[in-house]
């Protein structure tokens, strides 16, 4: 066995043993910040109310009762009263809080399949960064939003669409994250080590550089879970996202902004789930900023 396999190999060995007990610093840290405790258990409430719907709703999200329209919180069973409709708000409250995980999953994952393969192409491949961050380039010359409902205006309304409207809006911001990382670590004497091996671009890009840069693609994606579910609710507030009687949070606010003086709780307690989700999420991705910092994992 030649000097530089078994150096390759320890040296593999050690960064494994050092990601573990990095994994259990940071979780450390990480339940250390008040912050983000109070943003997960958000996160575990809306996780709640997104698995177990049916059993927390006594009514059907999208039946209408106009005989009990507009009813203030705490009446007849209603806890949190009714839209103009006659339609129960806790259950459509729920049932958005599926609709929104759902569709911020969604588009957060199709983005970071996107980023991530264009940010790895463009850090280890010299002669297509060029070409792949002009394509990014172009993508950020589009404010987020508007480039959203560019999308949304050539594909039509639809949830979906709003998912894919998304996604393409998030690629340019985590390429740009992952080629940093990639450019960073392929100078690294281990990478080295391994072309001299022989070893395949694919095996050294997914087995020894993605790893390597998994702690921005995490703060990255966190994050962009508030921003994913702040879009989704915009688009459908403007009625781009989802369509009546769609119990989605956005458009509970829209439906509800006609009757915002004589029943503002059709509209205060949507936008309330939408600030706090939106807020979890956000501390939670600064926790983890904080957490994966480099400077702070390493061994003293």
């Amino acid at each position: 066995m030649s000097t530089e396999t078994v150096t390759a190999s320890i040296a593999s060995a050690s960064r494994d043993k050092k990601r573990e007990k990095n994994f259990v610093k940071t979780w450390k840290r990480l339940l250390k910040n008040k912050m983000a405790i109070v943003g997960l258990v958000i996160i575990a409430l809306q996780l709640i109310m997104t698995v177990a719907a049916p059993i927390l709703v006594d009514y059907d999200p999208n039946k209408q009762n106009l005989a009990l329209s507009e009813l203030p919180p705490g009446t007849d069973g209603h806890w949190m009263g009714t839209d103009n409709y006659g339609r129960d708000i806790w259950s459509r409250l729920v049932y958005g809080a599926r609709i929104s995980l759902f569709v911020g999953l969604g588009a957060v994952s199709l983005g970071l399949i996107g980023g991530v393969v264009l940010g790895l192409l463009a850090g280890y491949y010299r002669r297509l960064d060029g070409i792949i961050m002009r394509f990014v380039d172009l993508l950020f010359a589009f404010p987020g939003i508007l480039l959203a409902m560019l999308i949304i205006a050539i594909l039509g309304t639809s949830l979906v669409n709003v998912v894919i409207a998304i996604s393409i809006w998030s690629i340019p911001t985590c390429a740009r994250i992952v080629r940093g990382s990639v450019l960073s670590v392929k100078k690294q004497e281990y990478i080295m080590a391994m072309k001299s091996l022989g070893a395949s671009d694919g095996r050294i890009l997914f087995k020894h550089v993605l790893p390597n840069c998994t702690a921005p693609i995490i703060v990255f994606a966190t994050m962009r879970m508030a921003t994913a579910i702040l879009s989704t609710a915009s688009l459908s507030f403007l009625g781009l996202g989802a369509q009546p009687p769609t119990p989605e949070w956005g458009a509970m606010i829209a439906a509800g902004q006609d009757f915002m003086w004589s029943s503002p709780h059709m509209i205060i307690i949507p936008g309330i789930a939408i600030m706090l989700v939106v807020f979890a999420f956000n501390v939670v991705g600064d926790a983890l900023r904080d957490a994966l910092d480099p400077g702070m994992n390493l061994d003293k």
